[in-house]
């Protein structure tokens, strides 16, 4: 069993840091506006304000954010300022030891699964594929659904429960019903570190994915290198979340599979249950959702279920 981090509560402080790209300082402002409004402290780290090329400053200066962020005593939560790129830069140089030694709710998303992955199997912490701070609470506040789920999920210490069903837009691919530690995040990261020591694990556990900006042959070449990889044959179940701009584009909808044809060309002979629709990840909606605890996918009653608390 994962080790659970200490719950957040009103008023404790929340690092933001940059461990991908950069952002600009007006989004940031609102977003710091954002969080304090529902009670945090947010707490900038230097690579907030840097930018070298496509990222957050050096690799150096956003390890250190990251090192910082989870070492300062004061600090109770950690948020990502956005994902983008460069994550996967720092893992070599990640201090696993010094991380685990003070887990805390960790939140974020796209370029960020691959922290999920190292916390989760590694560091052996719940992690929170969840809202970033220059994303979902730069505009004029997060979403009702996204701010109520981020507020649930970081202060709550039992079970959240029903996480999703079919009111959330759920739709069950296949049915049949499964148990399972969940684990996953972006689709495009998670095959970035295939065949590295950031590898992530599926045996007996329910694969969570999403991505954007990615037609259907280009998910069909990346579900194709998880099939392959054995990945897909030793899950417990499958949820699929946001898939954002999908369209056929080159070749065209006339010469191109659709989405739906994709996923059922490599997930309906699998024999475990699969929901598509959950409302996580590059969407307009932004559900919280823990990794690393055991949840319940329902393909019957179309349901996703948390059955502990992801939380201490």
């Amino acid at each position: 069993m994962r080790i659970k981090p200490k719950a957040l509560r009103q008023g404790d402080r929340i690092a933001i840091v940059a461990p991908g790209s950069a952002a600009p300082e007006d989004k940031l402002k609102k977003g710091t506006e954002s969080i304090a409004a529902l009670g945090f402290e947010p707490v900038c780290g230097k690579t907030c304000f840097m930018k070298r090329g496509f990222m957050a400053g050096p690799d150096e200066a956003r390890l250190a954010d990251l090192h910082w962020a989870f070492s300062d005593p004061s600090i109770r939560g950690v948020m990502c300022l956005r994902g983008g790129n460069g994550s996967g830069r720092l893992l070599p140089g990640l201090d696993l030891k010094r991380i685990a030694a003070a887990p805390k709710p960790f939140v974020g998303y796209s370029d960020i699964t691959v922290f999920h992955t190292v916390f989760g199997q590694q560091g052996n912490f719940v992690t929170f594929h969840g809202p970033m701070a220059t994303v979902e609470f730069s505009s004029k506040g997060a979403k009702a659904l996204t701010r109520d789920s981020f507020l649930k999920a970081m202060t709550s210490t039992e079970p959240l429960g029903i996480l999703a069903d079919a009111s959330s837009g759920l739709v069950s691919l296949v049915s049949g019903r499964a148990e399972g530690e969940i684990v996953g995040g972006n689709l495009a990261l998670i095959c970035s570190t295939m065949g590295t020591p950031y590898e992530l694990d599926t045996r007996g556990r329910v694969l969570f994915i999403e991505d954007i900006n990615e037609q259907p042959y280009s998910v069909d070449r990346m579900i194709t290198h998880l099939r392959n990889a054995g990945k897909l044959a030793v899950a417990k179940a499958v949820v699929l979340g946001d898939f954002i701009n999908a369209e056929a584009v080159s070749p065209g909808p006339e010469d191109s599979l659709t989405l739906e044809e994709v996923f059922d060309d490599h997930l309906s002979g699998l024999g475990i249950p699969v929901l598509r629709g959950l409302p996580c990840g590059h969407g307009k909606l932004n559900l919280t959702l823990p990794l690393g605890i055991r949840v319940e996918v329902d393909g019957n009653a179309c349901r996703l279920t948390a059955l502990e608390a992801a939380l201490s």
